[in-house]
């Protein structure tokens, strides 16, 4: 087994079996200063992702409202047309 643990990024020593918690040492995968920049690319790429939803979301919205606004003014005229007939 591995005793020392680096980290991912930068490759500094970030863990030593001998005097770490095993489950601590099996788990870190960053130092300190790479753990908060790879949470800010992270929560980036989350908020990137949300926002391509949320525009999608949108758009579909606007093009079903756009049709429902069609279809309501056809029905106008039809009923207007009924009530001229009549």
């Amino acid at each position: 087994m591995n005793d020392l643990k680096h980290c991912s990024r930068c490759g500094v020593v970030i863990s030593n079996i001998n005097t770490a918690d095993y489950y601590r040492h099996i788990r870190i995968k960053y130092c300190d200063v790479c753990r908060e920049q790879v949470r800010r690319e992270q929560a980036a790429v989350r908020v990137h992702n949300l926002r391509q939803r949320r525009r999608q979301k949108n758009k579909l919205l606007d093009e079903r409202l756009e049709l429902l606004e069609e279809e309501n003014k056809l029905l106008r005229e039809r009923v207007a047309a009924l009530r001229e007939y009549r």
